[in-house]
């Protein structure tokens, strides 16, 4: 099984037991629920135990992780458009972004919106670079025209789309690379 982990951790978390907020619940772990967890927190993880498992299942019925059974580009890719990405604040110190990864970074910022992976997708497989006139909230209704059509506003057509589209795994790898680099939280 891969999975993610989602929510952030509080202030006066240890590695041995966690608090972590997740859409304004905080739950808290200890022992392999916070091992697996804190496993999850930067990037894709698999688990092979059925012990572990078992773990990981209880953390998705509490909404705390995403999963999939089978390690591939196409579960990635699912597991990410189940999840809000969010740019996290700068600190004083941090890795430099360039390419894809800053134009997501800029999207995830400043769009006016919370940007599906999907919709990231889109925007990249169109060749839409951040611009003014797509970002802020002035500005949302123009990106969602952008993204959208009447063919694909449907619930998860979109998402149906772009799961096949030329720049998927780009993006999805991306995604990671900011995960890891701290630049972005799940939710």
């Amino acid at each position: 099984m891969i999975y993610i982990s989602k929510g952030v951790v509080l202030n006066n978390s240890t590695v041995k037991s966690i608090r972590v907020m997740r859409n304004g619940m905080v739950y808290q772990m200890t022992g392999n629920e916070a091992r697996i967890w804190l496993d999850g927190r930067y990037g894709f993880q698999e688990v092979a135990s059925e012990s572990d498992k078992c773990v990981l299942e209880r953390l998705a019925k509490l909404s705390l992780v995403e999963m999939e059974e089978t390690d591939s580009d196409v579960s990635r890719y699912r597991i990410l458009c189940r999840c809000v990405c969010a740019a996290t604040k700068t600190k004083w110190f941090s890795l430099p972004v360039g390419g894809i990864q800053k134009d997501i970074l800029i999207w995830l910022k400043n769009a006016g919106l919370r940007l599906t992976t999907a919709e990231l997708v889109c925007l990249q497989e169109k060749g839409i670079r951040p611009e003014a006139r797509y970002l802020h909230a002035e500005n949302r209704q123009a990106l969602v025209e952008l993204i959208y059509t009447v063919d694909t506003i449907a619930d998860n057509v979109l998402e149906n789309l772009m799961e096949k589209a030329d720049q998927r795994d780009k993006v999805v790898y991306a995604l990671e690379m900011l995960l890891r680099k701290e630049k972005m939280v799940i939710l």
